[in-house]
């Protein structure tokens, strides 16, 4: 289809697919995404596909996935379908950033843990210097290099992409942030401003950066709860939570920081992504991560700088 032969499915949901494909002159592969033609709402997805790639496409990094080029496939005259909508991008061999999200009985490969976070910050902090905010920063948006797990016996160093950009927005956008009454977003990560549909600006994404990184060493998000309502009422009022109670062996400074990148107010939080991770660098340099039982000879490996 337009140009490219599937190679084969990576994953898909409610509105798209993602193929890993390769363009039919020979170039290497790229990452597919696809437009369900009857995806329900399908005016807003569609708005989200063109958002995407026209703010990916402005962001040049190397922890960013790339954007190559975007179209549709017109439909029959006569037809009821849609014309079908596809972005075709950088293709990331890897998972996402979950894969690094260890169980209760296991410990976090701290060393990994801070490559991916002091690279993805530099890629927030990029696209902020540009004015742009994503919106949605979460483990599940960003992608790994290479896979990670018992299967693999690749020793090389794991780096991490930025991905999604399909709710990202300027600085300048006066557009409403909510539809219908629900904000867009993923509420787990959500910024009391983002949730209360206040002016958004960079602190927006570093209070989501900060969010990711408790459960990347965590293990769980800031505010595990059983509903959306619950969650959004902690994120509003719930002091941030104590990473030595889910982790003892963690420094309790670790408490301070996060305290200050979860702030309720955005002025309060830190200035940059990698303020944050230089300081958590700084503080993790020399502790030592326990051995847990249920701790592989992968992930071992995994730890090797």
């Amino acid at each position: 289809m337009a140009g490219f032969t599937i190679d084969e499915f990576i994953g898909g949901g409610a509105s798209a697919d993602v193929f890993r494909a390769h363009r039919d002159d020979g170039s290497g592969p790229v990452a597919l995404k696809v437009l369900h033609p009857n995806a329900s709402d399908h005016a807003r997805v569609r708005e989200r596909f063109e958002r995407e790639y026209g703010i990916a496409s402005l962001l040049h990094h190397p922890h960013i996935v790339t954007m190559h080029s975007h179209g549709e496939i017109e439909t029959p005259r006569g037809s009821a379908h849609r014309p079908t909508l596809w972005l075709a991008m950088q293709y990331v061999p890897g998972p996402s950033a979950t894969a690094l999200v260890s169980p209760a009985d296991d410990e976090p490969n701290v060393d990994a843990i801070l490559r991916v976070a002091a690279q993805i910050a530099d890629a927030l902090d990029h696209a902020h210097r540009q004015e742009i905010i994503h919106r949605d920063v979460k483990p599940g948006n960003i992608l790994l290099s290479r896979p990670v797990g018992p299967d693999t016996d690749d020793d090389t160093p794991v780096d991490a992409l930025l991905s999604d950009f399909g709710i990202a927005q300027f600085l300048d956008d006066t557009r409403p942030l909510a539809r219908n009454g629900r904000v867009q977003g993923s509420i787990g990560y959500a910024s009391p401003e983002l949730l209360q549909a206040q002016r958004l600006t960079p602190a927006t994404d570093i209070y989501a950066f900060a969010c990711t990184l408790v459960e990347l060493f965590t293990g769980v998000p800031p505010y595990p709860r059983h509903t959306s309502f619950a969650i959004t009422y902690a994120h509003l009022h719930a002091d941030p939570p104590k990473l030595t109670r889910r982790r003892p062996w963690l420094p309790s400074a670790m408490d301070s920081i996060f305290a200050k990148a979860l702030a309720k107010s955005p002025a309060d939080r830190y200035r940059t992504c990698t303020e944050l991770v230089d300081i958590l660098t700084r503080l993790l340099r020399d502790v030592p991560v326990p051995e847990a039982p249920a701790r592989s000879r992968w992930w071992g490996r995994l730890r090797q700088p």
